[in-house]
């Protein structure tokens, strides 16, 4: 006798066996679970990311076919409902799947009996009116924000769904929160905002999917918040695009000295601790808090930022508040193939901001900001920075790129190579302008070490008028004049075009620290120092200052294409500026279109000593050139007298050879003075020795810009008046003789007469030989 478990009177409905190789409803439901149910049933998000789930579907549907929700309505053991009618659901059965066909919402449920506390949150579990718990089928870990009420219709405030999103997506261990095409809007406001979950990503369709600032949001601290306390881990923020809409928010103010509230910073993304954070493909457009991404964490690591874009636009406030579109703070980071944009006037401070170190900065573009790039130290117990800037693009800049210290925490092991600056200092008209520099941040002494600077191309606007207003006090190519100490650094193949006051400038200001190990090669330094500022001392291609151990500067090509020479100095390393010891300035190229450059250099520096104290010429004396005192001049022509004509000659005092005619100076105020006006400096050039004839003064040519010649040393008689001006002949002494004199006569026999004209021979020859003269 078989036995039953119906109950007596109750007529057991029977089940029709399924078709041949498929499983029926309760054995499929019971045996796969809510897992294998999502698996079973995909969705529109996961479809897209494809799966392993087709023994499953082929066991309900046969090999070869994916089903669709309008395939699952079939099926006895599929019921089509709203979000609505599951809220209001009496009778509901674990049996079944519930498709609930709302646009946007679309997607499986099932009962879950065992469930009695979990609440609502639109998207994952509904509630109906008498507890029963309905949980959405997800199989891909993709959770969409229209799936908790987010509209994206550009009007509804969509916040409180996509928090409800990032929450449940957080609640079942992680997943991406998905946005499609639309115009999210959200209200942060305050301390108010959507709080970011470890291992929970966002996730877009591109440019048609956008977060945007309601209308008049007023002050808010940020859009997304992450943590700071327990390290937010392992996010990605991709396709999306920010509207901060600053041009409709009329009621918030943002202004760094407030003292009523700190959330007024408008950030889109910050999180004081985390650790595995990527934001790609994300536009910010138009952003405009104080920093658009802000990961700042003594403690944080790995931070991606790529291929996002930036657009500032300044919000209402004190129109002048700091502020920069990333700034991280941490180990390990990578900003790479950004796009940053600020349009005239919005007075962009900051495209990149890192600090700390183990970071890369590379082929972004970077347009209207102050600032392209800001390297800092941070104040880890490892004193690292190992950073590495390259390849990018920065335009209409104030200053290039910017590296300083934290506190005393130095700067180390820094490459700058490859970047491209072009910057409009005459637009921003700030008193500082830069193209690759060490920051002045902090003025605790330090030190900066092992830095190459290479291959990066700056150019500035020229500014050929002394500023009225907004005056320029620094303007520099590259330079490090930090007050601290300065090792091992190169400098070379660089190209600087119109530096303001100083090509390349290395050692402090006020000669702290020391300078050790620098190498300055191969750079191409044009028109530098045309900017007319009275400190003529940082006028220069190249100067080196401080308490300077080892340095080489050397294969640089200076060059001055003006008409007539702005510049001051050609290379300065003067005793007035520091100490240097093993120092040398070897093979340089100086060149001028019209006059010359000085040469400034402390008797200490090494120069190439064949090139500079042994010279040529076909004549004795020499019909032209410049002959300084201990100059060995070598006589090269014809015509030598056997025996008699010297070899060469030593200058014994410096001069320049030939003859100057029709040259007249004065000078205004004369004695006391170092720079001369001359009416015709065609035949002058830099290092010649003139003689004025007012007083009888020899001096030597150091510079010379149109008619304007300045002499190493001033005036001690009065040229008020026009004066003759000559070349100083040096002065020389002869050495050697080339060839033999004529053998003598045995004088054996001789008379006294024939025996006193041979001693008068061999005296003659004695002179002709130099060894006496009397």
């Amino acid at each position: 006798m078989d036995e039953r478990t119906t109950p007596p009177g109750h007529r057991e409905e029977e089940t029709p066996a399924p078709p041949e190789g498929k499983l029926s409803r309760r054995k499929l439901l019971a045996s796969i679970g809510m897992a294998g149910a999502a698996v079973l049933v995909g969705s529109t998000i996961g479809a897209a990311d494809g799966g392993g789930a087709a023994s499953v579907i082929e066991a309900v549907y046969g090999t070869g076919k994916k089903p669709k929700p309008k395939d699952w309505m079939e099926l006895d053991f599929c019921i089509a409902s709203t979000v609505a009618g599951l809220r209001a659901e009496t009778d509901p059965n674990a049996d079944y799947l519930y498709y609930v066909a709302d646009p946007g919402q679309e997607g499986f449920f099932r009962y879950d009996p065992a469930d009695a506390s979990t609440p609502d949150n639109t998207g994952t579990v509904l509630v109906s009116a008498a507890g029963a718990r309905f949980k959405r089928i997800v199989d891909s870990g993709h959770f969409s924000v229209k799936w908790f009420g987010a509209k994206g219709d550009g009007t509804t405030d969509d916040m409180q769904a996509i928090q409800q999103a990032i929450n449940a997506a957080s609640a079942a261990g992680g997943g991406t929160v998905f946005f499609p095409s639309g115009t999210y809007i959200v209200s942060p406001y305050l301390n108010k905002w959507i709080t970011l979950r470890s291992n929970v990503n966002l996730l877009g369709e591109g440019v048609s999917s956008v977060i945007k600032v309601k209308d008049n949001a007023g002050d808010y601290f940020t859009i997304f918040y992450g943590s700071s306390s327990a390290p937010l881990k392992n996010v990605r923020i991709s396709k999306l695009r920010f509207d901060q809409n600053p041009q409709n928010n009329t009621t918030c103010y943002i202004d760094l000295a407030r003292k009523d509230t700190v959330y007024f910073y408008q950030f889109c993304i910050i999180s004081y601790r985390y650790e595995n954070v990527c934001i790609d493909n994300v536009q910010f457009d138009p952003t405009c808090g104080v920093n658009t991404v802000s990961l700042n964490s003594d403690t944080g690591k790995l931070a991606q930022i790529t291929d996002c874009c930036f657009n500032f636009v300044m919000a209402r406030g004190n129109g002048t508040y700091d502020n920069s579109a990333v700034y991280l703070n941490g180990r390990n980071h990578i900003v790479t193939n950004c796009t940053f944009y600020a349009g005239p006037g919005q007075k962009a401070r900051g495209a990149i901001e890192t600090h700390m170190g183990q970071s890369v900065v590379s082929n972004n573009v970077m347009d209207g900001y102050y600032t392209g790039v800001n390297l800092q130290a941070g104040n880890a117990a490892d004193d690292r920075c190992d950073m590495t800037v390259t390849g990018n693009t920065i335009s209409n800049a104030n200053q290039g790129i910017q590296i300083g210290p934290w506190g005393a925490h130095p700067v180390k092991n820094v490459t700058v190579t490859g970047n491209t600056i072009s910057l409009t200092n005459t637009a921003h008209r700030r008193n500082l302008t830069v193209g690759i520099s060490s920051a002045s941040w902090t003025t605790e002494k330090t030190f900066f070490e092992n830095m190459t600077i290479s291959n990066n191309t700056i150019v500035f606007q020229e500014e050929l008028s002394l500023r009225t207003s907004d005056p320029l006090s620094f303007a520099c190519g590259i330079n490090f004049t930090h007050d601290s100490s300065l090792s091992n650094v190169v400098i070379s193949n660089n190209v600087i075009k119109n530096a303001p006051m100083t090509g390349i400038f290395v050692g402090s200001l006020k000669n702290l620290g020391t300078v050790t190990d620098v190498q300055i090669t191969g750079n191409v330094i044009v028109n530098a120092g045309h900017y007319p500022t009275p400190v003529e001392s940082y006028r220069g291609a190249i100067i080196l200052r401080s308490a300077v151990t080892g340095a080489l500067i050397s294969g640089n090509l200076i060059s001055d294409t003006y008409d007539s020479a702005k510049g001051v100095h050609s290379i300065r390393v003067s005793d007035s500026d520091g100490t240097f010891a093993d120092v040398a300035v070897r093979d340089n190229l100086i060149r001028a279109k019209q006059g010359g450059l000085w040469l400034l250099l402390s008797p200490t520096v090494e120069t190439d000593p064949v090139r500079n104290y042994v010279k040529f010429s076909p004549v004795y004396p020499p019909v032209s050139g410049t002959y300084n005192q201990g100059d060995v001049v070598w006589v090269t022509g014809e015509g030598a007298a056997d025996g008699k004509t010297p070899a060469g000659y030593r200058v014994t005092a410096s001069g320049t050879a030939g003859t100057l005619t029709g040259v007249q100076a004065k000078a205004t105020g004369a004695v006391g003075k170092t720079v001369l006006t001359v009416n015709d400096a065609s035949a002058l050039r830099v290092g010649q020795w003139i003689r004025i004839a007012a007083g009888n003064q020899v001096r030597r040519i150091v510079r010379i810009s149109g008619n304007e010649v300045r002499i190493n040393a001033a005036l001690t008689a009065d040229v008020s008046t026009p004066s003759a001006v000559g070349f100083a002949s040096p002065e020389w002494k002869p050495f050697g003789r080339l060839g033999d004199l004529g053998a003598v006569q045995d004088t054996t026999g001789a008379t006294l007469t024939a025996l006193e004209e041979e001693v008068n021979r061999l005296k003659q020859a004695l002179r002709d030989f130099g060894v006496f003269s009397a």
